[in-house]
């Protein structure tokens, strides 16, 4: 039983970015970074600050002389071997990066490749120092960024998943405000996301104490802030909780996630739809619980007393159906509208995803097959 590598400072703060920011910059001597940010980020305001602490720390003092990569919807790992060159051929000595997980996982593959092979060479430098990595999420979604574990897009158009305690970040800076400026379609699927990431996490048949500790806290955390939401109290959420809450998931989390991640992702890639990422979940919650639950027996109690309900597996996946749907989420397969081919696409896709190692129970392309034609 282990946790994942505890490296990253984390700071979560509802204002003084600037400031957190170049203080890390001075921590980390990085003095002429690379800042990558995509084009959906919503919050120019705090971009702008971004670049403010970065000039303040850097040997770039004016803020347009600063190098600036942006992203676009569709970036992967050209985009990601272009920001290895860059890192090269200018002499950059770190990675500045706000946005969402678009951006946050290009860099940090492009700082893992920049680290084992230099742009020219052919071979790996095993003992290469990491490129410093300092992530600013525009969203608690996918563990506010502090996953180990990356999703890119090859050459040919496809989705593959990437498990390595080197894509860590080495500072994780989360700024409330981003969370404010979400619009609540957004929020919704961000908390119902690190309600997905707690759960999975908890399921694994690995997992240490402390860890167990911080998955729990993060669902009961994350899961009232919905049933508020499902029941109509007009409460303000803390973003402060929310990524709180991711953060703990993320940290808790041993190796990788599970299907129910695994199987919304593809079902994002697959329909290429605005909808922001936890959207689907509560879609495959039911037949994707249903299929691991001879394997998550000893947690079902702790997920139960976090969650305050009762019934097993039936009652967990039942409040959860009940909640998302009272909040505009589908619930169902079948509401999504997936024909069969859709369906044989997204079950080949999501077979190659590393979680289907990390799920509680091994889940292979014919198992796929059968939980997205369950509902039918």
């Amino acid at each position: 039983m282990k946790m994942a590598p505890f490296r990253p400072r984390i700071h979560i703060l509802a204002a003084g970015l600037d400031e957190v920011l170049q203080a890390e910059l001075d921590f980390l001597r990085v003095y002429r970074p690379l800042i990558v940010t995509d084009e959906s980020a919503a919050l120019a305001s705090l971009i702008d600050e971004c670049l403010e602490g970065v000039s303040a720390a850097s040997a770039e003092t004016a803020k347009e002389k600063l190098a600036v990569y942006r992203l676009n919807e569709t970036a992967g790992m050209g985009d990601a071997r272009a920001i290895s060159r860059r890192l090269f051929t200018e002499g950059r000595d770190g990675l500045v990066v706000f946005g969402g997980r678009n951006s946050i996982d290009t860099c940090k593959y492009a700082a893992r490749e920049f680290a084992r092979v230099r742009p020219g060479s052919r071979h790996r430098q095993a003992d290469e120092r990491m490129v410093p990595v300092i992530v600013v999420p525009d969203s608690p979604a996918d563990g506010a960024g502090l996953r180990a574990a990356v999703r890119m897009v090859d050459a040919d158009g496809h989705h593959q998943s990437f498990q390595d305690d080197s894509f860590l970040p080495s500072v994780l800076i989360c700024d409330t405000r981003a969370y404010a400026a979400l619009d609540v379609t957004s929020a919704i699927c961000a908390e119902f996301d690190v309600v997905v990431h707690c759960i999975e996490t908890l399921a694994r048949s690995r997992l240490s104490p402390p860890a167990k500790g911080m998955a729990i806290d993060g669902l009961r955390r994350a899961w009232r802030i919905l049933k508020r939401r499902a029941s109509g109290v007009q409460t303000f959420a803390s973003g402060e909780t929310v990524f709180s809450a991711a953060v703990n998931a993320a940290l808790a989390e041993d190796g990788g996630l599970g299907a129910i991640h695994a199987l919304a992702l593809a079902i994002e890639e697959d329909r290429r739809d605005a909808r922001p990422h936890g959207y689907y979940h509560a879609a495959v919650f039911k037949p994707v619980m249903s299929f691991n639950a001879p394997a998550m027996i000893r947690v079902i109690p702790e997920i139960e007393e976090a969650m305050e309900c009762s019934g097993g597996v039936p009652g967990i996946v039942g409040m959860v159906s009940d909640v998302a749907g009272r909040l505009g989420l589908p619930v169902e397969l079948e509401a999504l509208g997936l024909d069969p081919a859709a369906r044989a696409r997204i079950a080949c896709a999501v077979s190659g995803d590393v979680a289907n190692t990390t799920n509680p129970r091994r889940v292979r392309k014919a198992d796929y097959k059968v939980i997205l034609c369950a509902s039918k």
